[in-house]
């Protein structure tokens, strides 16, 4: 099979350094490294030296003519007849994709040509008061998946019939009783239940189990032979993918604990451990079994957009994506303006790997304003994350002929992409005396998610000389990598009191250059007088307790620690120290008990 996704990253940065003639082969590279979002850990340094002048347009050269090869390549393996490959045929706006399509994410997502479930089958049952919802609807690959499971169990153990809830609307989007079920994949499981005599009786609504297995307000208990069935059915079910089975922290313990007494193999069983999860945002699922599957492959190609975990156990089709995607270059690139603008539309639908790279090749230089604004808008949303891509922003950005609107957009996207090539070229702008002082502030702040430490020292060669506006923000950026305070206004300090606080920078500089990012962490929580093994979720209340006072440097590196420690997403920063303060504050308020559970699993990222 094609890895082409590899492929081309590789291609991709082989031309951002090239020197030879397009024609010439690359040399094998690695992969570029990942993009530095964890404050936790110290950051890796990344290259200084600018290519030569004349590497960057054969660098382009290269980069477009990979990405043509790709295509042709991939067009001739993949040339399936509902995968058109064929700009024209992808854009056509009488083209209607065979089945269900689900678009978007399950939380801002949309459903088209829905399957449906009816609401009693030979072994499922929708239950009575989620029938005048009419939440129903969901993709083909959904209905059919809790089909095929309720009729497993059936088959294999007899009993009473599934009962379900919640799906989608027929057309997705918000439905009232949770803020996800928008695309069609997801759906709402009753959990099994036996009566006092041990007999299987279909449950008269979503009940609620405690950790034991026992009913709230009803004389049943949490039927564990059948719903862990309904779990390995639906995990090992060839025709889905399962991204969660939100379930409670104790009930997933005891289906755990009889796959393991019934002796089930023990790669199903570890998957199971990660699938099974208590959701964090949400309540615990004690009274249904959520099931939350990946989009299909058609859906993904027509912009169905998979949020969550990638479990290596399946394949993402991230190539077959990617091969779309490249189809499009005639029409971004062309002189068809509404193509182009269809073309660019999808592409955002689409939200391939190399969109940015696209964009950036192929429509941010179009003479028409309309497109190129939409190719600016595109590009901040969906940055390029090669070495080729950070390289062709610094072709712009270097341009006397850029127009104004698109600078500073273009240096949203080095901050959007926050790849050490991005960083680089941001870097270089910052450092530049010769830039005009509007435009090294705008490359200041292009840096504000760079977290490595070889920014420091630069910052200290330039902060006394900068004028006062950008030693503001050099100051900020300094706080924001050391997670160091030094209660300075440098804007407004006299010279003295800026020469003695270099100096008291220089001397910590000397004395912690040397030491991982996670000791400087360390010892910012020791100036906070929290005394701790790193990674005590003890302390976490006493973390949160300390945000609203600190700086918002200090807040946003707080933040990080906090977000290690639990493993808790987070923004990688907030408006304001109250901000971090309140998002935590309520995260944790909901996650506190099972956190600091010794056998809970920390929260997926």
């Amino acid at each position: 099979m094609i890895r082409l996704l590899l492929v081309v990253s590789l291609t991709l940065l082989g031309a951002s350094c090239a020197t030879a003639p397009h024609a010439a082969p690359a040399p094998p590279l690695t992969p570029p490294p990942a993009p530095v979002q964890s404050a936790a850990l110290p950051a890796q340094p990344s290259p200084q030296p600018t290519p030569p002048p004349s590497a960057l347009p054969e660098a382009i050269l290269l980069v477009d003519h990979a990405l043509e090869l790709s295509a042709q390549s991939v067009g001739s393996a993949w040339g399936l007849p509902h995968e058109p490959l064929d700009a024209l045929a992808i854009l056509d706006p009488e083209r209607r994709p065979p089945g269900s399509l689900s678009l978007g994410t399950i939380r801002q997502g949309r459903l088209l040509q829905p399957a449906t479930l009816a609401a009693e089958g030979p072994y499922h049952s929708i239950i009575e008061r989620h029938r005048s919802r009419n939440t129903h609807y969901g993709t083909h690959e959904l209905i059919a998946a809790v089909e095929r499971a309720a009729e497993r169990v059936a088959l294999e153990f007899g009993g009473a019939p599934l009962r379900v809830g919640n799906i989608a609307f027929a057309h997705g989007g918000p439905i009232p009783w949770s803020s996800s079920h928008q695309a069609g994949r997801d759906v709402d499981l009753a959990f099994y239940a036996l009566d006092a005599q041990g007999h299987s009786v279909p449950t008269p609504d979503l009940i609620h189990f405690n950790d034991d297995g026992h009913a709230d307000g009803y004389p049943l208990t949490f039927d564990v032979t059948r719903n862990w069935a309904l779990a390995r059915t639906l995990l090992t079910d060839p025709e889905i993918r399962v991204q969660w089975l939100f379930v409670s922290e104790g009930l997933k313990q005891l289906m755990l604990d009889h796959a393991v007494a019934i002796g089930e193999p023990a790669d199903l069983i570890e998957r199971a451990a990660s699938v099974l999860h208590q959701p964090t945002d949400a309540p615990p699922h004690a009274d249904h079994l959520h099931v939350r599957i990946g989009c299909p492959l058609a859906d993904r190609l027509e912009g169905c957009q998979d949020w969550g975990p990638r479990w290596p156990w399946y394949e993402w089709n991230d190539e077959r994506v990617l091969a779309r995607a490249l189809a499009l270059r005639p029409a971004l690139s062309g002189d068809n303006p509404e193509l182009t603008r269809r073309a660019l539309d999808f592409l955002e639908q689409l939200n391939p790997p190399m969109a940015g790279e696209l964009i950036l090749f192929h429509s941010f230089e179009s003479p028409r304003a309309e497109l190129r604004t939409r190719a600016i808008e595109l590009l901040q949303k969906m940055p390029p994350r090669t070495r080729a891509g950070a390289l062709a922003i610094a072709r712009h950005l270097g341009r006397n002929d850029l127009p104004e609107d698109a600078r500073q957009p273009l240096y949203n996207t080095l901050a959007a992409a926050s790849t050490p090539s991005a960083f680089e070229v941001a870097r270089a702008r910052l450092f530049d005396t010769s830039l005009p002082l509007e435009e090294r502030l705008l490359a200041a702040h292009a840096l504000r998610f760079d977290l490595s430490p070889e920014l420091v020292s630069p910052i200290l060669d330039h902060l006394a000389s900068a004028p006062a506006p950008l030693r503001a923000r050099l100051a900020e950026l300094l706080y924001r990598v050391t997670a160091r305070y030094d209660g300075l206004d440098w804007t407004e300090a006299s010279t003295a009191e800026q020469n003695q606080s270099l100096a008291q920078w220089r001397l910590w500089w000397e004395q912690y250059r040397e030491l991982p990012r996670q000791q400087w962490l360390e010892h910012a929580l020791a100036d906070l007088a929290i005394d701790a093994p790193w990674g005590d979720l003890r302390q976490i209340d006493t973390l949160i307790s300390h945000l609203p006072a600190l700086h918002p440097a200090l807040a946003m590196n707080l933040s990080h620690i906090i977000s290690d420690w639990t493993g808790r997403w987070a923004p990688r920063d907030f408006n304001s120290p109250a901000d971090a303060h309140r998002y935590w504050t309520r995260w944790w308020g909901k996650n506190r008990d099972r956190m600091l559970q010794q056998s809970a699993p920390q929260a997926w990222r």
